[in-house]
């Protein structure tokens, strides 16, 4: 039997906090902007990056046009995605444990891959879903399908996802018929949000979860709340 490991990538298997902090404390040297500024931004528009770009020119008088900001972040914020040895260690253990693995990931293609290969993470997945290849975005229910048909997996039973978001990963993954696993990164889960198989604080735990596990032992109906 086929079984599918799928994963979101922005803060799930990158740390995208990290990528953001150092494109901030660089960006703010060249451009003398306060990286604390950027940050409080970045808080406020809550990754809404037109919004960002926007807000960050008006406030200190940027001459470039909000594309060319953009373009230049999404760009140097993959290049900037740090090299975390214990979520690659994960990645090998769950393959080693016979699962497929796959990403699925709203986003555009080249700032995606990039992502990937400066987290060193690319060779561990036979399927790489990203919503700008495709047109449509989680949590539609195309984008699994599409990762389970380049695994190999007839079954979306034999599938679970795991991502931070609710909607997009949760909703989603959930729609399409996969089991599901929240990733907190130390937040509480709300009342009105969907309820996934599993939390966990972050991808390794996940990863340990699921080699426990398998599509067989693990009816969806269980229900496991680390820290949530």
């Amino acid at each position: 039997m086929r079984k599918a490991a799928l994963f979101d990538l922005d803060s799930t298997l990158t740390d995208h906090a990290a990528a953001f902090a150092r494109w901030a404390e660089e960006f703010g040297s060249s451009t003398g902007i306060p990286p604390s500024a950027l940050m409080r931004a970045e808080t406020c528009h809550a990754g809404a990056r037109h919004a960002f770009f926007a807000d960050i020119k008006s406030t200190f008088g940027l001459r470039r046009s909000i594309a060319s900001l953009h373009a230049d972040y999404r760009r140097r914020s993959a290049e900037l995605v740090p090299y975390r040895p214990e979520v690659c260690t994960a990645m090998q253990q769950l393959r080693d444990d016979g699962w497929e693995l796959g990403v699925v990931t709203n986003g555009s293609p080249d700032a995606q891959r990039l992502k990937l290969e400066a987290a060193r993470l690319t060779h561990y997945f036979g399927s790489f879903v990203i919503s700008g290849e495709y047109g449509v975005r989680k949590p539609g229910e195309a984008l699994f399908q599409v990762a389970l048909d380049e695994l190999g997996v007839n079954d979306p039973a034999h599938g679970v996802m795991t991502g931070d978001c609710p909607i997009a990963d949760i909703s989603g993954g959930q729609r399409a018929g996969l089991r599901t696993v929240w990733i907190a990164n130390g937040r509480t889960r709300r009342d009105l949000d969907p309820r996934p198989t599993h939390v966990a604080q972050n991808v390794v735990q996940a990863a340990d979860w699921l080699r426990g596990n398998s599509p067989r032992s693990a009816p969806h109906s269980s229900l496991s709340l680390l820290g949530g």
